[in-house]
């Protein structure tokens, strides 16, 4: 199937029709205006902006999407169905369209005006409508025959040479922590506002977000690292999509309910119990979940009770002094050790250590 990308539009409008129109990356054939002359794109752009009085900030959108080698389209296939795509999701606006030729896999790009020509209105694609023009393009590539392939597909779980040297030690770095805590917090959370929240709450992660990204800061170093680095399912953009794929899920959990309930003879709505997708529908056993990184959890399983029962977590890390993630390769010691405070019952209950075991097949290895 073709791989949908929104990327960041940092360019000027100029510069980037330049790109775009390179020699040797597309042909004249390959290049389509929808509601705007091919000749007179960044022009006609910028007239409706005046026209509407919306000249400052975002200019244009830029999308991206590739189709795989092994789908054996032609360049004029590819444009025929990106025009189709782009038309179904966005509406009375200009937009350029240049199919690329110049890589293995055949691309299209769009430009997009932010600006509505009827109405004046700015253009709004939260992730909700990324992740719904995703599915678009989906289908229309399903009708087509393609296969299923992602030629950038990037990993779950992203690990640096250093991290594999002390993971293979039995070290728990402080990334593989942020991990764990970022997993569970995002599981229980509705959307960003509610995982940053979770996150400085029970574990004292503070996070930093940024217009394309999002940073994670553990408690006891003092830089951030960014949710890419940590691997792909913590970038910004996929942990909304995640939150909208959640959604999505117990909204048909809850409807299939509604519907069996209404096929049987039980009381009426008001006199059962409320209609609602419980936590156990979708937990593991001992009220904790598999995660979709297909790791599970080890002894964080305690400050994840902790956490459910009302105990906040704190994260204590014995202090080490101007020793990063390379010296603690070569002398191979680590003392992290996540811990649940102690807030409950004086029982003599000890701390213990966060694990993580993750299967390497799942991981993207760094030099």
């Amino acid at each position: 199937m073709a791989i949908v990308k929104s990327l960041p539009a940092t360019k000027t409008l100029s510069n980037q029709l330049k790109y775009l129109q390179k020699e040797g990356k597309t042909r004249e054939n390959l290049k389509e205006g929808i509601n705007c002359d091919i000749e007179n794109v960044e022009r006609e752009f910028n007239t409706i902006k005046l026209l509407h009085g919306k000249t400052e900030g975002k200019q244009y959108y830029h999308f991206t999407q590739a189709f795989s080698p092994e789908d054996n389209i032609t360049p004029e296939k590819a444009n025929e169905l990106g025009k189709e795509w782009i038309q179904n999701n966005i509406k009375d606006h200009q937009i350029y369209l240049v199919t690329h030729i110049d890589k293995d896999h055949i691309h299209n790009h769009f430009l997009i005006n932010s600006v509505n020509i009827e109405s004046g209105k700015k253009l709004q694609i939260n992730p909700k409508k990324l992740f719904e023009m995703k599915i678009d393009s989906n289908r229309i590539c399903e009708r087509e025959g393609f296969i299923k392939i992602d030629v950038n597909k990037k990993a779950d779980i992203k690990k640096t040479m250093a991290e594999l040297g002390m993971e293979q030690r039995g070290i728990t770095t402080w990334k593989d922590e942020l991990r764990q805590c970022i997993d569970f917090a995002s599981e229980r959370s509705k959307n960003l506002e509610g995982l940053k929240e979770n996150l400085k709450n029970n574990f004292q992660i503070t996070t930093r977000e940024t217009k394309n990204s999002i940073s994670f800061k553990h408690p006891e170093q003092n830089k951030s690292v960014r949710g890419k680095n940590l691997g792909n399912k913590y970038t910004r953009e996929e942990l909304e999509n995640e939150f909208v794929r959640q959604e999505k899920g117990i909204r048909g959990a809850r409807a299939e309910r509604e519907q069996i309930s209404d096929k049987g003879n039980n009381p009426t709505r008001t006199e059962q119990q409320p209609i609602e997708t419980t936590r156990a529908e979708h937990e593991g056993e001992n009220g904790v979940r598999k995660h979709t990184s297909k790791r599970e959890l080890g002894d964080i399983e305690e400050t994840i009770r902790g956490v459910e029962q009302g105990v906040k977590g704190t994260i204590k890390i014995s202090k080490q002094k101007n020793r990063g993630d390379e010296n603690e390769q070569r002398n191979g010691k680590r003392n992290i050790e996540p811990r649940v405070a102690e807030h409950g019952p004086k029982d003599g209950t000890r701390d213990k250590k966060l694990n993580t075991k993750i299967r390497k097949n799942d991981i993207e290895f760094e030099r």
